[in-house]
């Protein structure tokens, strides 16, 4: 099986940009759950649609809150996403740190967006994306040809 992943994404501009250094933190409605915030109507950040392995899907991207740094909370983007193909809805949110990771000094300002977009912090497990050294990434002995060692 083949993937011909075909995706685009479009970024939605907000209506009036942000001042330097401020956070930006989006709400969810408490009626519908989408997500928004009074520089962007729409809610959204951005918004992706394509096809990947035959199944046709959609997503909305969310920043609902970041810091750049420059102040005392480290540079972080918390990002959520709700997405559908025909075989259901999705959705997620994850934080993009520039450290392993999150430092301690920027939860409390992630903990706070999270919350404010109804989402439970203390639910989101930590993800380890590192990768071992030597080691193959598939079985080589399962002929497939797809092993890093055949």
């Amino acid at each position: 099986w083949e993937n011909a992943l075909t995706e685009h994404m479009i970024v939605d501009v907000p209506v009036q940009p942000p001042t330097a250094g401020t956070q930006l933190v989006a709400s969810a409605n408490a009626a519908t759950g989408d997500l928004n915030d009074e520089l962007n109507p729409t809610g959204r950040t951005m918004h992706t649609a394509g096809k990947m392995y035959g199944l046709e899907f959609t997503e909305n991207w969310y920043i609902l809150g970041e810091s750049d740094g420059k102040g005392s909370v480290p540079p972080f983007k918390l990002v959520a996403y709700k997405g559908h193909t025909l075989q259901g809805n999705y959705e997620g949110a994850f934080v993009y740190a520039k450290e392993a990771t999150v430092p301690e000094a920027a939860k409390p300002a992630i903990r706070e967006a999270a919350t404010k977009a109804g989402l439970d912090f203390d639910a989101f497990t930590r993800i380890d994306n590192t990768c071992s050294v030597g080691d193959s990434l598939n079985d080589a002995q399962a002929g497939t040809g797809t092993s890093t060692t055949d």
